[in-house]
């Protein structure tokens, strides 16, 4: 009795290790009046025209010393994204997706989609 439920536990263990775990991910994060803006990144050096995309954003505001980006992390099943979509940006208004920006740009076309829907979010 006592050996197959220590077998039986041993079992458990081993098939939970076996199972795919999914990895967390970087998130750059702003909030302002009814939009959200959040990076999402795997490595940073496959996200680099997004980061610059970003930071050239944010300088091209009219006061972009009140945008300020929060870094966390995040499992990458939260995100509703594949691993394949990284890096990733969001745009949201209200709570809604109004944008999404993923795959391998150059910086000047996700800086374009992000004054497009920056604009029309407001």
């Amino acid at each position: 009795m006592k050996f197959s439920t220590i077998l039986a536990l041993l079992s458990v263990l081993l098939l939970a290790g076996c199972l795919p775990q999914s990895k967390d991910v970087e998130v750059l994060s702003t909030q302002e009046s009814s939009y959200e803006l959040y990076l999402y990144m795997d490595q940073k050096e496959k996200a680099e025209n997004y980061l610059s995309a970003l930071l050239d954003w944010k300088t091209s505001q009219i006061e972009p010393e009140e945008i300020e980006f929060k870094q966390s992390k995040t499992n990458v099943d939260q995100t509703g994204l594949s691993e394949e979509q990284l890096p990733s940006i969001v745009i949201k208004k209200d709570g809604k997706v109004v944008k999404h920006i993923t795959g391998d740009a150059p910086i000047e076309d996700i800086l374009n989609e992000l004054e497009q829907s920056i604009a029309m979010v407001q």
